[in-house]
């Protein structure tokens, strides 16, 4: 016979209804009671996880908005060019702004 193991450390959480209604469906979908599933939840590390996942969508966003603005401010010349007879970007930057794009692309299809 298993030796049943003494809880006597009580935890208090606070939660607004909302809150609470949310956290007793969750217990209830998987089997558990609310406080056997705040215990595993805590204890788990799928929180950390999704903090991860929101820094590296964060990152990925300014990656996104840096290709972008790049992108932008060759039209923007190439546009200035043709209007006052000037030299337009040049082939390497235009790669090189298009590549930057491509692969911060890539690296968001990756995350999802």
């Amino acid at each position: 016979m298993a030796k049943k193991l003494i809880k006597n450390y009580p935890i208090f959480l606070r939660a607004t209804r909302l809150e609470y209604v949310k956290i007793k469906i969750k217990a209830k979908q998987n089997n558990r009671s609310m406080s056997r599933f705040a215990i595993e939840k805590c204890l788990s590390d799928e929180i950390f996880q999704e903090k991860n996942d929101q820094e590296n969508l964060k990152n990925l966003l300014f990656e996104l908005r840096k290709a972008g603005n790049n992108l932008n401010q060759i039209a923007h010349s190439m546009n200035l060019s043709r209007l006052t007879d000037s030299q337009p970007p040049s082939k390497n930057e235009i790669s090189k702004a298009t590549n930057e794009l491509k692969n911060a692309v890539e690296l968001i299809k990756k995350k999802l």
